[in-house]
């Protein structure tokens, strides 16, 4: 098994792959190597950072976590890129709003910013939209592979 963090990125990168139909699958997970004009657009999910907090005290001590968790919306800046990222955007909330707990890996998975921007240092200029979520987890001290 794996780090709950990592099962909750693939889980969001495996619903995303058949809910947002506007970028043909291409939803990739920690992407590290830049996009080319051929794979836009594109989604990518990161894990950017996370908080914890002891939740119970006695034998069974429980860590309560915040995940932040990015969601970068790629396409190519045209003319109509807002109204692209937007269609897309609408497909990326509303799957990750029909699985609020990502099949039980979360408590809830909430919206808590959208960021917009323009990039020209791509072969081709692309328009970038960051989605970032609260993802609120919990696991056990003992066990960071199984959600509870």
């Amino acid at each position: 098994m794996s780090h709950v963090r990592r099962q909750i990125r693939d889980k969001v990168t495996d619903i995303l792959k058949t809910g947002v139909s506007l970028v043909r699958r291409r939803v990739l997970a920690s992407r590290v190597y830049p996009l080319t004009a051929a794979n836009i657009p594109a989604v990518l999910v990161y894990t950017r950072s996370e908080g914890s907090g002891l939740l119970s005290f006695g034998p069974a001590k429980s860590l309560d976590r915040r995940l932040s968790l990015s969601i970068d919306v790629y396409v190519r800046a045209t003319e109509t890129f807002d109204d692209d990222l937007d269609a897309i955007c609408v497909q990326v909330e509303e799957t990750i709003a029909a699985n609020f707990t990502l099949d039980g890996l979360a408590k809830e998975a909430v919206l808590t910013g959208t960021e917009i921007d323009y990039s020209g240092e791509a072969e081709q200029p692309v328009a970038v939209a960051r989605l970032t979520y609260a993802i609120r987890y919990v696991t056990t001290i003992g066990d960071v592979e199984t959600a509870t």
